[in-house]
């Protein structure tokens, strides 16, 4: 798979995986096969051909473990878990702020499939040309905070919200720095909105695999 520039960039690549997966009755959404891959190996995959430090952020180390250790990319990938379990993806944010080897941060959704480096990357030159803290895509009118790219520097106020128990990722998008990516940026890069496609249920995991 592509390096982009030849090699790595320093910026950490975060799976959340640390769901209670009720809407799939309880099977992990990370562990899901598509296309003779499960959605965790297909992510490792694209992650790591950007990121030279890989998190899967996890209270279920030992679902994942075979998965991880069948990762054959040159990326460093470490199993961590949330501080603060069962409080959601922002809990998530902030194990993987604290644990991340680089100072930005790709954090995608364990449910995603479709993650895509050439999007991640295009966000990331967006954030860093305007020197904000966090950059990520607004597609169909909504944004789209777990296909982003952040900085550390969300950290203080990613643990401001943990603590005023205010869960939502938008307070998030609300309270930090934000370039904003819409379709026509993305369509000039030549980047496909599917990215930001997740699988939520059954229903659409039958969908996906019976096309």
């Amino acid at each position: 798979m592509e390096r982009y520039g030849g090699q790595r960039h320093a910026m950490t690549g975060v799976i959340l995986a640390g769901g209670q997966n009720r809407r799939m009755g309880g099977q992990s959404k990370a562990l899901l096969m598509y296309e003779g891959d499960t959605f965790l190996a297909r992510q490792l995959a694209e992650l790591g051909s950007l990121c030279a430090d890989l998190l899967v952020v996890t209270q279920e180390p030992e679902r994942y473990e075979a998965v991880v250790h069948a990762f054959s990319g040159g990326a460093t990938v470490r199993i961590i878990p949330d501080l603060q379990p069962g409080r959601g993806p922002l809990a998530g944010f902030q194990a993987a702020m604290r644990a991340a080897s680089y100072e930005e941060l790709w954090i995608v959704g364990c449910d995603m499939p479709w993650v895509d480096a050439k999007a991640a990357k295009a966000l990331s030159e967006l954030r860093s040309s305007v020197d904000v803290d966090a950059a990520v895509a607004k597609i169909d009118g909504r944004l789209h905070p777990l296909h982003g790219v952040y900085l550390k520097s969300c950290l203080p106020e990613v643990e401001r919200l943990l603590a005023a128990d205010d869960l939502r990722l938008m307070r998030l998008l609300d309270s930090v720095t934000l370039q904003v990516a819409d379709e026509s940026f993305l369509e000039r890069k030549g980047i496909s909105k599917g990215f930001i496609r997740n699988v939520n249920d059954p229903d659409e995991y039958e969908r996906l695999t019976s096309k």
